[in-house]
């Protein structure tokens, strides 16, 4: 360890072009020193120079703990694909059910299964240098401001040791579910909706509308890549249609893949921004899947491989 200096409530130290970190997480219960996701990325292979590293905060990737990827192997096999379409970091979110979690005591056994297998699935990382950076989330089921309450100050609850949650209510709308951004934003907890574009909402209420209310109230707005593509065509009628009428209104504010491994094949973040910059929307495209996650991300948990990543400062 060649030196340290102090960020806050946050003490680094430089390792040759690695940057550990030892945060002091909102709950005040420590986590073991990880690294922290650095501003350049080394790129990968065969990738245009012209095109941005991507942060991915949506995937379903931890290994047998939701309807992701089933296998170490087959989250490897995901990251490496995802890596060559120029993921540099990424911070998989297994499924939160917390309404079916009738305990709190149930609620840390689910989080402590979903530590277990990102951890080894951490181990097999380490092995690799072609992988993305790789972080521990949530996708929390939340569908009102009580249940979101169940796991706001939980130890490891939110994307990768920083205060943002990412949160879906449930592909059938039961209301607005404004009381469950009041709820988080009151927290001091940053709230990424996930996909609003394939949500069905109620009679009365006009999607637009309801996600500038959602935006209103602090939250951010996560549309799928694959919904730029038509990736959910026959399972989301109008999803597709959706996300280009938020671009058309200015309210994406993040592209994620949703990645679920193998069973679910075809979801292209490559694809994706390539879509969005055949309408003109490049510099839109940059911004959410690069620019906007991996500020959000500057102070998160991750996982590297061999590869390691240079860090602002860093030694390397």
């Amino acid at each position: 360890m060649q030196k340290s200096t102090a960020i806050g409530r946050i003490e680094t130290a430089v390792c040759g072009p690695w940057v550990q970190r030892h945060p002091e997480p909102i709950t005040g219960v420590p986590l073991l020193p990880r690294c922290r996701l650095a501003q350049q990325l080394p790129r990968s292979p065969g990738m245009p120079h012209d095109l941005p590293s991507f942060t991915d905060l949506h995937s379903h990737l931890v290994p047998d703990v939701d309807d992701g990827a089933r296998s170490v192997e087959e989250s490897l096999a995901s990251l490496a694909a995802l890596r060559s379409e120029g993921v540099g970091a990424l911070v998989t979110t297994p499924h939160l059910l917390v309404p079916r979690l009738t305990s709190e005591a149930a609620i840390d056994r689910e989080l402590a299964v979903h530590r277990e297998a990102f951890d080894e699935l951490a181990d097999a990382v380490g092995q690799r240098s072609d992988l993305p950076a790789l972080g521990l989330g949530q996708e929390i089921w939340a569908p009102d401001a009580a249940t979101l309450l169940r796991v706001l100050d939980r130890p490891g609850a939110g994307l990768a040791g920083t205060r943002w949650l990412l949160v879906e209510f449930g592909f059938e709308l039961q209301g607005t579910h404004e009381d469950v951004v009041r709820a988080a934003v009151a927290a001091g907890r940053g709230i990424i909706i996930a996909h609003p574009e394939r949500y069905s909402y109620l009679p009365g209420i006009e999607p637009l509308e309801q996600m500038r209310r959602w935006r209103g109230l602090g939250a951010l707005l996560q549309v799928n890549a694959g919904s730029f593509t038509g990736h959910y065509r026959n399972h989301t009628a109008g999803s597709e249609r959706l996300a280009w009428e938020m671009v058309a209104h200015g309210l994406v504010d993040l592209v994620a893949t949703d990645h679920h491994g193998a069973r679910r094949t075809g979801v292209s973040p490559l694809e994706a921004f390539g879509a969005l910059a055949a309408r003109g929307e490049r510099s839109l495209a940059e911004r959410v899947m690069a620019g906007a996650p991996s500020e959000m991300m500057r102070e998160a948990v991750f996982e590297l491989g061999r590869a390691g990543v240079r860090s602002p400062g860093g030694a390397g």
